[in-house]
């Protein structure tokens, strides 16, 4: 069956992750959505920007299922960003993976406020629903995997540190990283060429008001480097010149 919405392009546009325009087939129905904003069923409203574009993405999602449409069927999304910035364009990735391929004609209207104090981010759509329902997808339960008492999201130090206190509490947890890898931000990486190492991620800590972190390093036995507190830094300016400066001084 042919889809019921058509993503038209331009010349230099079929590389951009939403079309210049749709067309719908003729005799769909078609569904508006009103605006969806980033709350929680029970109306809680996170604080940060991105958690609210992931929660009103999913109450989008779950008024397409409701109308038996899928994300093919949207021909048309209108977003609203309460002060937007053109260089922190974070709607951009999590609408590229909500739309799975999918390229409906898109609009962003930055805003001062939204309905509602707190409210950051909008969206509203419109739909072609099928005459045939789409059935709702049905999650598959995996057998064979344990049940614990606590679930970690993210595998950094504050995480693994969350594992360490479930456990010794006698309780079982499983931590959920993306990557292929642990310890977040504290990441130490190779050079190329074997004769050094870049700490991406690295901090410094003290044993004064960061207790926990010093108490951490020496169970497990760590080296620790002192800072240096002599000598001369070294600045370098966004023209590229460079200048040496005393410790503790301003460059």
């Amino acid at each position: 069956m042919a889809p019921l919405v058509k993503s038209l392009d331009l010349a230099n546009t079929s590389k951009v992750y939403h079309a210049p325009a749709t067309v719908i087939r003729s005799n769909s129905r078609v569904m508006h959505v009103s605006g969806q904003v980033g709350t929680t069923k029970d109306g809680q409203v996170p604080a940060d920007y991105e958690s609210q574009i992931h929660l009103a993405l999913l109450n989008l999602r779950k008024t397409i299922i409701a109308a038996g449409a899928s994300i093919a069927d949207i021909a048309k999304l209108t977003v609203y960003i309460v002060d937007y910035d053109p260089a922190q364009r974070k709607h951009t990735r999590p609408i590229q993976l909500f739309l799975q391929g999918h390229r409906p004609a898109i609009t962003l209207v930055p805003v001062t406020q939204l309905a509602l104090t707190g409210w950051l981010f909008e969206v509203d759509a419109i739909i072609a629903c099928p005459d045939a329902p789409v059935p709702p997808p049905t999650p598959t339960v995996q057998t064979g995997i344990p049940a614990v008492d606590v679930v970690i999201i993210g595998a950094g130090l504050a995480g693994l540190t969350a594992a360490h206190e479930v456990i010794r509490a006698g309780l079982s947890c499983v931590i959920l990283e993306a990557r292929d890898r642990v310890g977040g931000k504290t990441w130490s990486q190779p050079l190329a060429g074997g004769k050094g190492t870049i700490e991406l991620g690295a901090a410094w800590i003290n044993d004064v008001n960061q207790t926990k972190m010093i108490a951490l390093a020496r169970r497990y036995g760590l080296d620790l480097i002192e800072q240096n507190t002599s000598g001369n830094c070294a600045f370098q300016g966004f023209d590229g010149k460079s200048s040496p400066f005393s410790y503790g001084e301003l460059p």
